[in-house]
């Protein structure tokens, strides 16, 4: 089925779509000739009730990232259909796509566009096992993707920048045509690596890189923003400087102190540690000594005589 009137459609993940006046031909004609992958459009119709939810989540692609079990959309709508108009409506952005289908019901008509390659594809990253969802505090306006990323000696470099703020790990830069580029974003949360959670970008890159040298590949939950909310509060975590003045200025003699603990715990490294418990020369026994033993520590009337009060 064709579209009436002069669009430009694009989306970066999974599919490009260009229709122009002058140009005309199907959105799965175009989807098959520059992805090489088999795609269709189809018309969904979902009956609802005012002000009863979709249960579908989509990116500002206008991807579905998310279908809610139980919900209008459930057997319906799939991770990876792309939603292109509500009732014969071009959609502009999620905004509007929710606009539109405030005036939807009592149904609503989507005009989808569906690659089964790709959904099933985005459907094994987007599925996370409940072991490692257990690391996951989800928010709105981010997804949640599982992405691996492969290594092999010779290959591509890492090309991976990360920084810690408030406890996450983001990724800061991806080098062009890296193999980090090839799963992950910049902006990206690292929630875990290989099913280990990671808040510090020190350890993660420990875990990361031994991870890599040793099976070739890491798996890791990825927190990716989708929503334009999202995106600012990422832009500004990662503009925020990496080294920070304390909002308390430590004293000169506790930084003294504090740097001479350090240097003595650097000198234990890796010497053995003696045990502070002393030794057992003879097996212990249980006394048991029925007398009784008081000890005066203080007392409020100390030194004085107390005086009789009146009844």
């Amino acid at each position: 089925s064709g579209i009436k009137g002069p669009l430009l459609l694009l989306s970066s993940i999974p599919y490009v779509f260009v229709r122009t006046a002058e140009s005309v031909c199907s959105l799965s004609t175009l989807a098959t000739n520059m992805s090489g992958n088999e795609g269709k459009e189809m018309t969904i119709e979902i009956q609802m009730e005012e002000g009863e939810p979709l249960g579908a989540t989509p990116n500002d692609k206008m991807i579905i990232t998310k279908v809610q079990a139980g919900t209008l959309s459930e057997g319906k709508l799939q991770i990876g259909d792309q939603i292109l108009r509500v009732n014969d409506t071009i959609i502009k952005d999620t905004h509007h796509f929710f606009a539109l289908l405030h005036f939807a019901p009592p149904c609503a008509r989507l005009l989808i566009f569906r690659d089964e390659k790709k959904a099933e594809e985005l459907m094994s990253r987007v599925h996370i096992p409940a072991d490692r969802e257990r690391n996951i505090t989800r928010r709105d306006g981010f997804s949640y993707e599982l992405v691996k990323m492969a290594w092999k000696a010779g290959g591509p470099k890492l090309g991976l920048g990360i920084k810690h703020f408030q406890n996450r790990v983001l990724v800061s830069k991806t080098d062009q045509g890296s193999t980090s580029a090839e799963c992950l974003k910049v902006g990206d949360h690292i929630v875990d690596i290989d099913s280990q959670p990671v808040t510090d970008k020190d350890v993660a890159r420990g875990i990361l890189v031994k991870g890599l040298q040793a099976h070739g590949s890491v798996t890791m939950v990825v927190e990716r923003p989708e929503t334009m909310e999202a995106k600012h509060w990422t832009q500004r975590a990662l503009m925020v400087q990496a080294v920070q003045p304390p909002s308390v200025q430590m004293n000169s003699d506790v930084r003294d102190i504090a740097q001479k603990e350090r240097g003595r715990l650097a000198s234990k490294v890796g010497k053995q540690i003696k045990s502070i418990l002393g030794g057992q020369k003879r097996p212990a026994a249980v006394a048991i000594d029925d007398r009784q033993f008081g000890h005066v520590i203080a007392s409020d009337n100390e030194g004085k005589n107390l005086r009789a009060v009146k009844k």
